[in-house]
């Protein structure tokens, strides 16, 4: 196994496990379907047209948010909402699936650089709502939610 793959999979497995120090977050507790996984692929097209018309006005204060912070930066988008909308999702609904699918996919992403034993750990010290989204992650394509 390369450094690079060794320090990036430990560093993200203290990432996760560090987050359960404190009492579970709304977004650690967040259970995706196939149904909200829909909306979204059908949600993103139209929504990275809005990325890439604010590229511009990036300030970086995106960094390290909350999902709840993400909401709040979102209600105040309204071409956002009004996308969001016409695919049933709110603004919250589409933060804390955005989270959660980022959490589920990092560890899908690296489960394949892990030993059996490490990965069963880490899986094991998620919320069942995470281990849920890991499973579902594991057999969905998600090549359609790619850059």
């Amino acid at each position: 196994m390369k450094m690079t793959r060794l320090f990036t999979a430990a560093f993200v497995a203290l990432l996760l496990c560090a987050s359960h120090v404190k009492a579970a977050d709304p977004e650690e507790r967040f259970l995706l379907t196939p149904a909200l996984l829909a909306k979204m692929k059908a949600a993103g097209p139209e929504l990275k047209k809005l990325e890439k018309d604010d590229e511009e006005k990036d300030d970086g204060k995106s960094n390290n948010m909350s999902a709840e912070e993400f909401t709040r930066v979102l209600d105040k988008e309204p071409r956002a909402k009004a996308i969001l909308a016409k695919h049933g999702l709110s603004t919250r609904e589409f933060a804390l699936s955005t989270y959660a699918m980022l959490h589920a996919g990092m560890f899908v992403g690296l489960e394949p650089s892990m030993n059996k034993k490490q990965a069963a750990e880490m899986l094991a010290t998620f919320t069942k709502e995470q281990r849920a989204n890991v499973a579902l992650l594991r057999k969905t394509d998600l090549s359609a939610f790619g850059k």
